[in-house]
């Protein structure tokens, strides 16, 4: 389990065979794309996902006591921001970012 401090946010990021519309085709067509460092890199340039969990400090800097992002807000962030990290328990992959780093909120 993975527990943000301070002024992080935890996001799951989006899938690149989600959201990118080369894979997107690719998918519909039924082939599939091997993983290779090249897929790795483009997943890093992913720029939306869903919010996990929000830091008990974030956004404090910015004179807001409570945070305007909340758990499973789909939000869009700085290409290229956070770090990576990997769940020891469940293998999944999560970005931890700084509350600066998130740029919007995305509704339907």
């Amino acid at each position: 389990m993975i527990k943000v401090v301070t002024h992080r946010i935890l996001v799951k990021p989006d899938k690149l065979e989600e959201v990118n519309k080369d894979y997107v085709a690719m998918k519909k067509l039924g082939l599939v794309v091997p993983h290779s460092e090249d897929q790795k890199r483009a997943q890093a340039s992913v720029d939306t996902g869903i919010v996990i969990e929000v830091g008990p400090t974030a956004f404090r800097d910015f004179g807001l006591d409570v945070p305007p992002i909340k758990h499973k807000d789909k939000i869009a962030y700085a290409r290229f921001a956070g770090k990576y990290i990997t769940d020891p328990e469940t293998e999944e992959e999560f970005i931890v970012l700084n509350d600066e780093d998130v740029i919007c909120i995305l509704h339907k």
